[in-house]
């Protein structure tokens, strides 16, 4: 039987009140326990997550697999328990709204959605989604940046992308993360609508993507520039923060109960 919003939500509430009873370490994989106390105590229940990208005409799979690897990479790093194959999910269908997180993948220009799409995605946002838009040109073409932000323009009317602070809990839900590295290092920021206490939206500009897609061959099928093996690492831990953060909103920056995660997500 699928999961519901509510289920999911309520899930995630319970995982993210038992994470935030511990501080989180710059080097550590960020265990739950109790706060102030060395004993470990296991959550009562898992949560499966699913980590669907969103499919568009056009180039909407630039970096084939890259949701796959992040879901191997929760599953060791986190009491998470993502599913193995992550989902394809259109606009038009219902399975948008079975998770609070959609990752939109693109290589120049994003082609017109359509208005029912756009109305979709408008609604998703305002039950409490996250949309994290990732450009696989690193910096190099700002097409696909420049129809995200336009996009975003008609889906919240009045709202701007603006850059995401450094002190974000966006750059602590996990790991401790400084910059949001990716296949390339071109920026040191990414950009964000924050709106009713939370992020709605993320323009990631560094080819997340590209950092994280591993080949048939089991090798990472594109370099990261200049850094190698540890920006590679880093894009994986900044990876995990955004899903955390999408899946948990801001549990770290104010140790919220699972009562106030539910008021603040409005999933029916």
């Amino acid at each position: 039987m699928p999961r519901t919003r509510r289920s999911l939500l309520a899930g995630a509430a319970g995982l993210c009140a038992a994470a935030a009873t511990r501080p989180l370490r710059a080097q550590e994989p960020g265990l739950f326990g109790p706060l102030g106390g060395d004993e470990f105590r296991e959550p009562t229940a898992v949560l499966t997550v699913d980590l669907p990208q969103l499919q568009y005409p056009g180039k909407w799979n630039p970096r084939p697999g890259a949701m796959r690897e992040l879901a191997v990479e929760l599953r060791l790093r986190t009491r998470l328990e993502p599913v193995r194959e992550p989902s394809v999910v259109t606009a038009d269908s219902r399975r948008l709204f079975d998770t609070p997180f959609l990752y939109v993948a693109g290589e120049g220009n994003l082609p017109p959605l359509g208005a029912a799409a756009e109305t979709a995605l408008g609604r998703f946002l305002d039950l409490g989604g996250m949309i994290v838009f990732d450009a696989a040109d690193g910096g190099a073409d700002l097409g696909f940046e420049k129809d995200v932000t336009a996009l975003l323009g008609r889906i919240l009317p009045g709202a701007a992308l603006t850059r995401v602070a450094a002190d974000h809990v966006l750059y602590r839900s996990f790991y401790l993360v400084e910059t949001p590295l990716g296949r390339t290092s071109t920026f040191d920021h990414v950009l964000g609508i924050h709106e009713e206490g939370r992020l709605k939206a993320l323009l990631v500009r560094n080819d997340l993507g590209g950092a994280l897609a591993r080949g048939e061959s089991g090798l990472f099928t594109w370099p990261c520039v200049p850094g190698g093996a540890d920006q590679r690492e880093w894009a994986f831990r900044f990876a995990v923060n955004i899903l955390l953060y999408a899946t948990c909103t801001d549990y770290k920056a104010d140790r919220a109960h699972v009562e106030t995660l539910l008021r603040n997500r409005r999933w029916r």
